[in-house]
């Protein structure tokens, strides 16, 4: 009663926050954007209602324990893992329905989210579905609730839960808070209008024997008997002329049988006097649902001449068909099954029929498997005619749901020998060992076999491509016969090894390696620009480089940028970009069609209500094999179907869709980043990825084409996201373009690179065909920024190269070239400092009043990063030795 009055008080706290609108943020929408992605038959909101029942949106991973003794839950969707043999644990159900491992549930939030979902896919699959969205929410979360619903008030607490979790799918204010759709639920599609008034009720009053509301109203449950041995299943007894004393016989073994009909049918053939046939229980094939018909201590009549010392399980289906067999009947025989090993008979879970030819074996034809085996088909057992349950029994899927708790060795070390558990000299011992291979961020792992000798037909080796008996099955092995190297394709291999209870061998020995990712981004640096002033073309020199036993570096670009006394500017007619859209919109944009500003030092598109909006710049991307084009946006805005992107290669930039062209799209309230490809003004989606967008939020995009093989990259926030290859790829452009649909658009920083060798010619002169085309005045006027990227995708910091210019003949005496040099000047944040050469010393920045206010130690330095964030806005004076720069704080 205690716990009863527990969870009843948790679950009545959602109409106490819902009523007063403190409403707790979620944390977890893009882990709940990809579980339903991945599961796309879960209805939007019942994972965040689970989770807002549960946990208000909190991770637990490290719960205190109750002072009541309430059993601890896990996860942001609070899953009961140690239901202290009262609540279900279905932690554990979850995670074997969903295969993904227990301790991932525990400690990673996604995991922990998308192995719920995945739980409640396979659920609602196996559901003969019901009339109404409310009744099939509803049966699938009693499915996946760890309350038990054994008595009055435990169908009471259970009930409240559901009526918590569906009060938060129907309430607008929820809909609204947590971006998910109106189901149209009815409750009194579930709750008869007398127990909801009590659901409904403000005040509740429990005892031993009645529950009602503040009114008098009674809540009643539907009446179901309950089995003695088991207490989940319902009770039914058969027909006493069907089952009989044991006499002086034990239980030693459990049959497992299909029905070669439906449940309901095998209950009620059961209770025909003159069926002459019975079982220990009956498990439905939609839900797992059991009935028991004779106890345990009695002998059902299901095996002939073996019924004496056996328990019988009917399964519901046909053994020649596939379907019936399904997960959560799977489940829940094998819970049955490891209560009747843990009820004293002695029966040992580990002697299940795992055996990979159990499913098409019968004793009467071949005498196996024998009495080692004492957990099996009534197809196993002699004296026999019937062969069920049959060929699509999966044993050893069945095998791993009873033996669930056999404890795993793992190894973390990146190469190494394993041996079975008797060692490199001994037999093993033992029916069941599990070895995880897991080498810290690896991405594969290489098996090679140094010697293998399993007892043939009855011992064998599991290898699974992953890290639990759930993942696909690289193979199984016996006798001396394996492959000499097995590779799996991640960071995970399991060793299973399964032995009957008799004869032993010598086992295995492998040595295994492992691949690990390259995860360290390459580096890049530019040679020293002409010393004092560059004052024709010179050649920078760029190394690129990867770390050792690294991918490789895979693209390198650069890009010259020159400073015109307003902004810095770069040569589209070489195939290069910069604007920073600090000052107003510059005439080499092209407004088609929006209505585009600049607005604290961005670019802004503000009109909502147009779908297709068009800012153009001729750019030329004929002469290079590969362009980078880099910028930062946000999306932000009223509606609901806010999206903008870019488009690159353009041949026509005015028309509609740009002529010919591709452009990355990216949806914000979608939740998705697109591919499109632009023939005669028609665009096609090309390829749909899943990836969130938060309205508001600046991402950094970095997007390659290359036009040898017509891939285009993209990258997020410097993580790749995916890539798309046109097979017909375009290979000439002459603009780009900015392109948003009913939203604000923010734009910062755009630049286009373009690919190079070790070095490249940088031309100097007023000319406009020239990389740099203005002259110091007195800012230094020329900018080299180098960037490589590896072929794992890692992407290294951008190296600056400031230039200083001087289009006067040598024999003219100018002054010396300053030792330092800022840039961006002013600055929002950081500001990078170059100085002639390498130097130490100390960076001071005052204020106009000589007051210090920043203070930094360079040691041997050329290039450094000083971050003046923490400043007001305002002008201040940087000095080191006895160089002074006037800097401003924007």
């Amino acid at each position: 009663m205690r716990f009863i009055l527990i969870i009843v008080l948790f679950l009545s706290s959602f109409v106490t926050i819902s009523q007063n609108s403190q409403l707790p943020s979620n944390p977890y929408q893009q882990e709940f954007a990809y579980a339903y992605a991945q599961y796309p038959d879960v209805p939007r909101g019942v994972l965040e209602a689970v989770a807002f029942t549960m946990t208000r949106f909190h991770h637990i991973e490290n719960p205190a324990g109750s002072c009541t003794g309430l059993p601890k839950t896990y996860g942001v969707m609070g899953l009961t893992l140690d239901g202290k043999q009262f609540f279900n644990n279905n932690l554990l159900h979850v995670s074997q329905v969903s295969g993904i491992s227990v301790q991932d549930i525990l400690n990673d939030p996604q995991q922990n989210i998308l192995a719920f979902a995945a739980a409640y896919h396979v659920h609602l699959t196996q559901l003969n579905p019901y009339p109404t969205q409310t009744e099939n929410i509803t049966h699938v979360l009693t499915q996946l609730s760890e309350l038990p619903s054994n008595n009055l008030q435990l169908d009471f607490a259970l009930n409240s839960h559901l009526y918590a979790v569906l009060s938060f799918l129907q309430s607008e204010e929820m809909q609204m808070a947590y971006n998910f759709p109106d189901h149209q639920l009815n409750l009194a599609d579930v709750f008869d209008s007398q127990n909801l008034t009590v659901l409904q009720s403000r005040k509740v009053i429990i005892n031993q024997s009645t529950i009602t509301s503040e009114n008098g109203t009674t809540y009643k449950k539907t009446p179901h008997n309950k089995s003695v041995d088991y207490p989940p299943a319902l009770w039914d007894e058969a027909d006493p002329s069907n089952f009989s004393s044991r006499g002086t016989a034990t239980v030693s073994a459990v049959t497992i049988h299909d029905v070669e009909g439906s449940y309901a049918g095998c209950i009620g053939w059961f209770n025909n006097p003159a069926a002459n046939v019975s079982a220990h229980y009956v498990l439905r094939s939609s839900d797992g649902q059991v009935t028991q018909m004779v106890l345990e201590s009695l002998k059902a009549w299901h095996v002939g001449s073996e019924n004496p010392y056996t328990i019988g399980l009917e399964h519901e289906g046909y053994s020649a068909q596939t379907g019936w067999y399904t997960p959560a009947m799977y489940q829940s025989s094998a819970d049955l099954v490891r209560d009747i090993t843990q009820s004293g008979y002695g029966i040992d879970p580990l002697r299940t029929a795992y055996f990979p030819w159990a499913h098409t074996t019968n004793y009467n034809t071949s005498s196996i498997p024998g009495s080692c085996v004492t957990i099996k088909g009534h197809q196993h057992y002699p004296n026999q005619t019937h062969t069920d349950p049959g060929p699509n029994w999966d044993w050893k899927y069945y095998d791993n749901l009873i033996n669930n708790s056999t404890p795993v060795t793992t190894i973390t070390s990146a190469s190494g020998t394993i041996t079975d558990n008797g060692g490199s000299a001994g037999n093993y011992t033992g029916q069941r060992e599990l070895i995880l291979i897991q080498p810290a961020n690896a991405s594969s792992i290489i098996l090679n076999t140094v010697m293998f000798d399993m007892e043939n037909t009855w011992d064998y080796l599991y290898i699974y491509d992953g890290a639990t008996t759930n993942d696909p099955l690289i193979g199984y092995y016996t006798g001396s016969v394996i492959p000499a190297s097995i590779t799996s394709s991640g960071g995970s291999m399991l060793l299973e090894m399964r032995a009957d209870c008799a004869t032993d061998a010598q086992g295995f020995e492998f040595n295994f390696t492992s691949t690990v990712p390259d995860l360290i981004p390459p580096t890049t640096a530019i040679s020293s620009s002409p010393s004092p002033f560059a004052t024709t073309d010179f050649t920078s020199s760029f190394t690129d480089a990867d770390n050792v036993g690294g991918s490789g570096v895979q693209h390198v670009f650069y890009n010259v940028s020159d400073y015109n006394t307003t902004e810095w500017r770069a040569n589209d007619g070489n195939g290069f970009f910069n604007d920073d859209f600090d000052v107003a919109i510059h005439t080499d944009w092209i407004d088609s069609s929006g209505v585009w500003s600049i607005t604290a030092n961005q670019l802004h598109q503000s009109d909502e209500n147009n779908w297709n909006t068009n800012l153009y710049a001729v750019l030329d991307q004929n002469n290079n094999n590969k362009f980078l084009y880099h910028f930062k946006a946000a999306i932000s805005g009223s509606g609901t179907n806010k999206r903008a992107g870019f488009h690159y290669m353009c041949d026509d930039a005015s028309q509609t869709n740009r002529g010919n062209s591709y452009f990355i799209w990216l949806r914000q309230d979608d939740g998705k980043l697109q591919f499109y490809k632009v023939v005669n003004n028609t665009f096609t989606l090309e390829k749909d990825v899943v990836h969130t967008f938060n309205a508001g939020q600046q991402y950094d995009y970095k997007i390659i084409y290359d036009k040898t093989t017509g891939t285009t990259d993209v990258y997020v926030d410097d993580t790749y996201i995916d890539s798309w290859t046109d097979a017909s790829p375009y290979t000439s452009g002459n603009a780009i373009s900015f392109r948003s649909g009913n939203c604000v658009y923010d734009v910062d920083e755009l630049r286009v690179y373009k690919d190079r060798s070790s070095s490249a010619l940088i031309k100097v002169g007023s000319a406009s065909t020239n990389d740099i085309r203005y002259e110091n005045n007195p800012s230094t006027s020329g900018m080299i920024r180098s960037l490589a990227i590896d072929s794992a995708h890692n992407i290294s910091t951008i190296a600056v190269e400031m230039v200083d210019v001087d289009f006067t003949t040598t024999g003219v005496e100018k002054n010396a070239k300053p030792l330092v040099r800022v840039f961006p000047n002013p600055t929002q944040g950081i500001l990078h400092v170059f100085f002639h050469q390498a130097e130490s010393g100390q960076l001071i920045i005052t204020d106009l009043i000589g007051q210090q206010v920043k203070v930094q130690r360079i040691q041997n330095q050329r290039q450094v990063e000083v971050d003046v964030t923490h400043l007001p806005s305002g002008i201040y004076l940087l000095n080191f030795g006895s160089e002074q720069v006037k800097i401003i704080k924007q």
